[in-house]
């Protein structure tokens, strides 16, 4: 095994301890198809790695918005967006003990994490939208570290999970999905004034079209 094999096999390692739950490598070649520089890694990248928690959990979505980070102007902060942001922190620190560059992309402005999360072959972007994977479905949520580190890609996905499927369509209370394709303002809008209040400073978005996706059901 070569020193980019045993590189990559450490990260996974370390990764998966860390309480990821996948782990992608995707070259930076692969991200070529993309004109916009929004989704592209930065200059120096060879490497981009995704890494995906599982949503077991809806709490894991909660998003907090406390009075005291109101008048610090701190935005609001996922749960499982904390944990990956931790995650991914610790990665970087990690490749540049190893000599490498590391840089955790942003949530936004940053690389669309879902069509990284392709790349790097842990799923397709099903009807929904959504990046599906074969082992939780559309049930995660992602990250991204770009590296100087040369890895070899992972194999990307080629599957179809929504053949003769349409339950999230047809479950989408916002009816996002009218026109055939997904009309993201609509969604949002109807996410927006539909927040599910959980607690004085806590709120659950709308997960309708990932819960009734029947991929990676099992592990619910």
């Amino acid at each position: 095994m070569n020193a980019e094999s045993q590189l990559k096999q450490l990260i996974k390692e370390r990764a998966i301890r860390w309480g990821c739950d996948l782990v992608g490598f995707a070259n930076v070649e692969r991200f070529d198809r993309y004109r916009k520089r929004e989704n592209r890694p930065p200059d120096g990248a060879n490497t981009v790695i995704v890494l995906a928690i599982w949503m077991e959990d809806p709490i894991l979505d909660l998003w907090l918005n406390l009075p005291s980070w109101r008048l610090r102007g701190r935005p609001s902060r996922a749960f499982e967006d904390e944990i990956l942001r931790s995650m991914s922190w610790r990665l970087a620190f990690q490749l540049e003990r190893k000599g490498y560059w590391a840089d955790p992309a942003p949530y936004e402005p940053g690389l669309f994490l879902k069509d990284a999360g392709v790349l790097a072959g842990l799923g397709v972007i099903g009807k929904n939208n959504l990046l599906i994977t074969r082992e939780y479905g559309p049930r995660i949520r992602l990250r991204a570290v770009s590296t100087s580190a040369e890895l070899e890609p992972d194999p990307i996905l080629e599957h179809d999970f929504c053949r003769g499927c349409d339950l999230c369509l047809k479950a989408c209370p916002s009816n996002a999905f009218r026109t055939g394709k997904y009309d993201r303002a609509t969604c949002l809008d109807y996410c927006h004034t539909h927040l599910r209040q959980v607690s004085k400073h806590s709120v659950l978005w709308c997960m309708t079209c990932s819960e009734v996706c029947p991929v990676g059901k099992r592990r619910a």
